[in-house]
C-alpha cells in the first residue's frame, strides 16, 4: 500500500513539473481515456473512419483503386479495393491505422503545431467523401468537416493541444477495443477472415495474432514520442 501511495505522489510531483502546455496535453490524454471508458460506443465511428481510411490509403499508394467506403451505424465499415497481392498490405493496415494517426498527432505536438492534427482529420473527411456510398457515411464525413473546420477557424493553441491529447488517448486505447471484432464472427467477416480467404495457407487465427502484433509495434513510435513530449 505504501509503495502505491509513493508512486502516486511521484506521479503528482512529476506532473507539477510540467509546463503549461504539457499539463494541457496531459489533461487531454486523461479526458480521452475517460471517453474510452464512458462513451466509446458513441465515438467509435471515428476509429472506424480512420480504420477504413487506412485500407484506402494503402490501396492507393500500392497503385490500387478504391471503389467504395461504407460506414455503418453499428460502427462497422467496409472498404472495397482492387485485389491481388497488394490486398495483403491493404487488409493489414486497417486496425493499426488509428494508432499510427495517434503517433502522427504526438509528432505534431512535439513540433508545436497541434493545428496540423485537425488539418489532417479534415483531409481524411474530405477524401472519404469521394468514395462513400451511403447516407450515414455522408453524415459522418460532413460532421467531421464541420468539427475540424470549426476548430481550425475558431480554435486557439491551448484548445488544439487539449483536444489533440484527447484524440491520442481515445484512438490508441479505442483501437484495442475495436480489434475485438476479429474474434466475433456474428458481425461479419473480419480483416483476419478476409486474409484467410485470400491467402488460405495461413489460418485465420494466425492472421489475428499478426494484426495484434502489428498494433503493438505501432505503439513503439507513439510511446517514444510521448516520452520526448513529456521528457520522461
Amino acid at each position: 500500500m505504501q509503495s502505491v501511495v509513493y508512486q502516486f505522489r511521484s506521479i503528482i510531483e512529476q506532473i507539477n513539473q510540467f509546463d503549461e502546455n504539457q499539463k494541457i496535453v496531459a489533461l487531454g490524454l486523461f479526458c480521452g481515456l475517460l471517453a474510452v471508458l464512458l462513451v466509446y460506443r458513441f465515438l467509435a465511428i471515428l476509429i472506424t473512419l480512420l480504420h477504413e481510411f487506412g485500407h484506402a490509403f494503402i490501396a492507393k499508394i500500392t497503385f490500387g483503386k478504391v471503389y467504395k467506403i461504407h460506414l455503418n451505424r453499428d460502427t462497422s465499415g467496409v472498404t472495397q479495393t482492387t485485389g491481388g497481392w497488394r490486398s495483403l498490405f491493404v487488409l493489414l493496415s486497417g486496425y493499426p491505422a488509428p494508432i499510427l494517426f495517434s503517433g502522427l498527432f504526438v509528432w505534431f505536438l512535439r513540433i508545436n503545431h497541434p493545428e496540423f492534427v485537425f488539418f489532417l482529420l479534415l483531409f481524411v473527411s474530405v477524401s472519404v467523401l469521394f468514395v462513400i456510398r451511403n447516407w450515414y457515411s455522408l453524415f459522418i464525413c460532413l460532421l467531421g468537416i464541420l468539427f475540424t473546420g470549426g476548430l481550425i477557424y475558431f480554435g486557439q493553441l491551448k484548445i488544439f493541444m487539449g483536444v489533440a491529447g484527447g484524440l491520442i488517448a481515445f484512438l490508441t486505447f479505442g483501437s484495442f477495443l475495436d480489434v475485438r471484432a476479429i474474434f466475433h464472427h456474428n458481425i461479419g467477416p473480419s480483416d483476419a477472415d478476409l486474409l484467410n480467404e485470400k491467402f488460405t495457407f495461413v489460418p485465420a487465427f494466425i492472421w489475428k495474432i499478426v494484426l495484434i502484433v502489428i498494433m503493438f509495434l505501432a505503439l513503439i513510435p507513439l510511446w517514444m514520442g510521448l516520452k520526448d513530449l513529456f521528457l520522461l
